[in-house]
């Protein structure tokens, strides 16, 4: 019965290692399925996206030689051979790889030509024609399109955004990437012709790019083909299409099949180690200790994982958190000095929008590598997360932190040589010396944080030591954010108006002037609430609140004009249309009698996004004004490009006329300069009457300031302004 008993135990036993392994063996064959099908369609989308990703790069290479002054002088009007061979044909072939080039005058014809047939660029050029032919049509209409340049660009900005227009083609039995590209000023030390010349290049899928491109994207067996035969049966194909939609070949290669490499790995192993159960009961034994140690082996790679940075491999800020609460404690029972270092760099968001998220990845790596090199042995160098880092510093002193922040900020102030071209960014760094580990590893984060953000206010690239004053002065700024957050919440604020006059002292307008009242300190300046809004996100409820009750006041002074002033932080956006649209339905005032005063800085962008912004709010029958004209860049070549009705001259010049000849010289220049362009001239700040006279002398004819009035309530405008029709009636 015993043995009976036994048999049908073992055979139970082998019944269910059977089914076990059944179901392991169908569980591991659907994921491997799923894993070479995941594989498969990341390898397509791979090659679909890399064509596409190659035309682009293929574009920026030409970008290079076709947005340049000299490319429209050379290659317009006046045809310089030679130097269009040395600069476009010889370059784009020798540094890009680009077979085939020609350059097609206004007319659309080839004058230059270097590919298959030499110095007879027409006969070659019928070979590409067919898709050049549409691709020209698309970049003349976006040509025609473009915005006509205002003025003479800033020194050393780019004026023109590359066109382009690219295809795939078949010649002679390859498939070609074929793109056209407009010639114009990069600087705009050339006029820009209404039709320029165009660059047409082609690069054929030869065996070349066959190889550039398997070697880029890890890619086995690639080869091109422009028909069918048709694919082996072990390849997959991506095929290719022209702008038409027409077939261009296809992309063959030999995909990868990690699943079934993985089951042909797995499977026999398994096999071996159910014959070797059933043979065996003290294989359970070993397999069970494997089991263990690959547990082991992943429980050690997952912790390794959560403490280490995914792109460099250095401490994260979990880690670094870790050692600096341990290097703390042992300092409290040897009162040892210890350093934290916080770095970040000062202009990582540039290369990351110029370049993409890779350059930025490559740029992270190169850092790192810098930190590790210039810090010392038992350093410990970690990244927190995007462009910031920390350094732990054992045994640190004053004088050793500041050599040691100083050789690191001067290494990564170097240029950086980047797959994607060399870039600079420079980086600012704070420090905390802790002595004794009397603070918490946060506090002494914060405290390293503030010192950072202290380096970064007083110019970037150096670094700065925690002191008491910055907390204090955190804490102070923290506290007065909060009363300002409450008041804009509870309607706190209060608006006052400041009268503007003419030159027979008739009163025509006035300046909305937001003004806080603090309950404990007081009334708060403008220049300490207004950018403190600014920075801490409040300064769209600010103007909101602030053009809200001008545009409500507004109302009761139909003879008046009414100036707001607008953050240079609103006109960055791209909702303050919208809040103008709005406002104006809310309170039905009139655009036309508001005034919306802006300052030089933002004229400092000069983008397209800036110059149709200030276009649609002029639009809109809003006056612009250009306050505090002459403290910032002084540069009256932005007045003729932007719609700017009236510069306000700023009170630094109105304070010192009649005692500095300068400053009556500027002021009269500034007048000419602004009558000149059929601008309004104000005087703000006026406060004397030999301020007005001299103002009157330059030719300003329209005043500001506490020689009429200081900045007064609403109900008090309308008194004032009947006050001054009596006297002018008397």
């Amino acid at each position: 019965m015993t043995k009976s008993l036994g048999k049908r135990t073992i055979g139970l036993t082998v019944l269910g290692s059977l089914l076990v392994l059944a179901v392991v063996v169908c569980f591991q064959t659907l994921v491997a399925t799923a894993a070479d099908n995941q594989a498969h369609l990341r390898e397509e989308r791979l090659i679909s996206s890399g064509v596409e990703d190659w035309t682009r790069s293929v574009e920026r290479q030409i970008a290079v030689e076709a947005n340049w002054d000299d490319a429209v002088r050379n290659l317009g009007a006046q045809f310089d051979h030679d130097w269009a061979d040395a600069n476009v044909g010889q370059f784009l072939s020798s540094i890009a790889g680009i077979e085939e080039v020609y350059v097609l005058d206004a007319r659309d014809k080839p004058v230059y030509g270097l590919g298959l047939g030499g110095n007879a660029p027409q006969a070659s050029y019928r070979r590409l024609e067919g898709t050049a032919t549409a691709l020209v049509a698309r970049v003349r209409l976006a040509e025609q399109a473009r915005p006509t340049p205002v003025g003479r660009p800033p020194f050393k900005t780019v004026i023109s955004k590359p066109i382009h227009a690219s295809a795939l083609q078949i010649v002679d039995g390859l498939p070609m990437i074929v793109t056209a590209t407009l010639v114009q000023p990069d600087f705009g030390r050339v006029a820009t012709p209404r039709r320029a010349p165009i660059v047409i290049t082609g690069e054929a899928l030869d065996a070349a790019f066959v190889a550039a491109f398997s070697e880029r994207y890890l890619l086995d067996g690639l080869h091109v083909h422009a028909e069918p035969p048709s694919r082996a049966a072990n390849e997959s194909s991506v095929p290719l299409w022209t702008a038409e939609g027409a077939s261009a070949g296809r992309i063959d290669w030999s995909p990868q099949y990690p699943g079934r490499d993985i089951l042909a790995m797995i499977l026999p192993p398994v096999l071996v180690a159910f014959l070797l159960l059933l043979a065996l009961a003290g294989s359970m034994l070993m397999r069970s200790r494997q089991a263990a140690e690959a547990l082991r082996m992943s429980e050690t790679r997952a912790k390794h994982m959560a403490f280490h940075d995914h792109l460099t491999g250095i401490p994260n800020r979990a880690m670094f958190m870790e050692r600096l609460g341990h290097a703390l404690a042992v300092a409290r029972r040897s009162s040892e000095t210890l350093g934290v270092v916080t770095i970040d760099l000062d202009r990582f968001k540039q290369v990351n929008d110029t370049h993409g998220h890779a350059a930025g990845d490559e740029l992270i790596v190169a850092v790192t590598d810098r930190l590790l090199a210039g810090s010392r042995e038992g350093d410990l160098v970690a990244r927190l997360g995007g462009d910031e880092f920390a350094i732990l510093c054992a045994q640190a002193t004053m004088a050793g932190m500041s050599d040691f922040c100083s050789r690191i900020t001067r290494a990564l102030a170097e240029p950086f040589d980047l797959t994607y071209g060399q870039v600079f960014v420079g980086a600012s760094a704070g420090v905390s010396l802790v002595v004794g580990g009397e603070y918490e590893p946060i506090e002494v984060m914060r405290q390293a944080d503030l010192a950072m953000y202290r380096a970064k206010d007083e110019g970037r690239g150096r670094h700065a030591f925690f002191e008491l004053e910055m907390d204090q002065a955190f804490r102070s700024r923290q506290a007065l954010e909060a009363d300002l957050r409450k008041a804009l919440a509870d309607g706190d604020l209060t608006v006052l108006y400041q009268p503007q006059v003419d030159q027979r002292d008739r009163m025509f307008g006035v300046e909305a002037l937001a003004r806080w009242n603090h309950p404990v300190h007081g009334p708060i300046s403008p220049s300490k609430f207004v950018p403190l809004a600014e920075e801490c996100g409040l300064i769209e409820a600010l103007g909101r609140f602030t053009l809200h009750r001008a545009f409500m006041d507004s109302l009761a002074w139909p003879r008046l004009t009414v100036a707001v002033n607008v953050s240079a932080v609103q006109l960055r956006g791209s909702g303050l249309p919208n809040l103008l649209t709005e406002l104006l339905a809310e309170t039905g005032a009139d655009p036309r009698r508001i005034e919306l005063e802006i300052t030089e800085g933002i004229l400092m962008t000069d983008d397209v996004q800036t110059h149709q912004l200030l276009a649609r709010i002029r639009a809109m029958g809003f006056s612009l004004a250009l306050d505090d004209f002459g403290t910032g860049y002084s540069s009256l070549s932005y007045l003729r490009r932007y719609p700017v009705d009236k510069i306000k001259i700023d009170r630094s010049f109105i304070s010192n006329l009649g005692v500095d000849d300068d400053a009556e010289a500027v002021v009269e220049a500034i007048v000419r300069l602004a009558k000149a362009l059929q601008l309004k001239v104000m005087g703000e700040g006026v406060e004397t009457a030999a301020q007005r006279t001299s103002l009157l002398k330059a030719g300003c004819g329209s005043f500001q300031g506490f020689l009429y009035s200081r900045p007064i309530e609403f109900d008090m405008v309308e008194s004032l302004l009947a006050g001054r029709a009596t006297e002018r009636a008397a």
